[in-house]
C-alpha cells in the first residue's frame, strides 16, 4: 500500500513539474516574441506649420533645413469671381542641407540637387457661389518673379493634386513651388490664375487673370 501511495505521489509531482515547465516555456516564448518586435520608423511626412516668421530664421522640414530669405505680407485679394484668392504671405526660403526626399523632388523636376530654393504663398480660397468649383491642379497657373523667372506651377508645385471647392466653401491653401535659382530681393510677383470651371458641367466660369503683387 505504501509503495502504491509513493508511486502516486511521484506521478503527481512529475505532472506538476511538467505543467510548470510548459508554462515557463510558453511565457518565455511570449516574452521573446514581444522583445523581438522592433518599432517601425515613422516615415509619415508631418504637416507643414509655417515655423518661419523672421528673415534669417531656420526650420527643419522633411525636404531639408530651410532659412527664410525674404518675407512679405501683402494681404492682396485676387477676384476671379466666383473665386476669391486672398494672398496673405509670400516667403522665399532656401536649403543648403537638402534631404534625400528633397533631392528626389529636385531631380524629378530637372533642378540642381545641391540647393533647394522655394517660393511659398499662404492664401485663403473662397467660393462665393452656390455651385461647386473645379480648380484643376490649383487656382494658380503661373508665377512670374521680378527676377525674371517664370514658374510653371503644374511642374514645380511640391504638392500637385486635384482641387475643388464646395458651394460657399472657404479654406486655407498653401502653394509651395521649387525655383531654379535663388531670387535676390524680389520687388514683385505676378500671379496668373488658372481657368475656374463648374464642378458638374466642367464649363468655364471665370477666365485666367494676372495680378501683380508687390513684395
Amino acid at each position: 500500500m505504501k509503495k502504491i501511495f509513493s508511486f502516486l505521489m511521484i506521478v503527481l509531482v512529475c505532472a506538476f513539474v511538467s505543467a510548470c515547465s510548459s508554462q515557463t516555456k510558453t511565457e518565455s516564448k511570449a516574452d521573446s516574441e514581444n522583445n523581438s518586435i522592433t518599432p517601425k520608423p515613422n516615415v509619415e511626412v508631418k504637416a507643414y506649420k509655417e515655423p518661419l516668421t523672421r528673415v534669417g530664421e531656420k526650420a527643419t522640414h522633411p525636404l531639408g533645413i530651410f532659412v527664410l530669405n525674404q518675407l512679405s505680407e501683402p494681404n492682396t485679394k485676387i477676384e476671379v469671381s466666383p473665386l476669391h484668392i486672398q494672398v496673405e504671405r509670400i516667403k522665399i526660403v532656401q536649403s543648403t542641407e537638402v534631404s534625400d526626399l528633397g533631392k528626389y523632388n529636385l531631380k524629378e523636376r530637372g533642378l540642381n540637387t545641391e540647393k533647394m530654393n522655394v517660393i511659398q504663398l499662404t492664401t485663403t480660397l473662397e467660393n462665393t457661389s452656390n455651385q461647386s468649383l473645379d480648380l484643376g491642379k490649383g487656382p494658380i497657373k503661373t508665377l512670374i518673379l521680378s527676377s525674371g523667372e517664370q514658374v510653371k506651377v503644374s511642374k514645380m508645385n511640391a504638392d500637385p493634386k486635384d482641387r475643388s471647392l464646395k458651394a460657399k466653401e472657404k479654406t486655407k491653401f498653401t502653394l509651395i513651388c521649387f525655383l531654379s535659382e535663388a531670387p535676390k530681393d524680389l520687388k514683385y510677383v505676378e500671379v496668373i490664375t488658372d481657368v475656374v470651371r463648374d464642378q458638374t458641367t466642367k464649363k468655364e466660369v471665370s477666365p485666367p487673370k494676372t495680378v501683380e503683387i508687390k513684395m
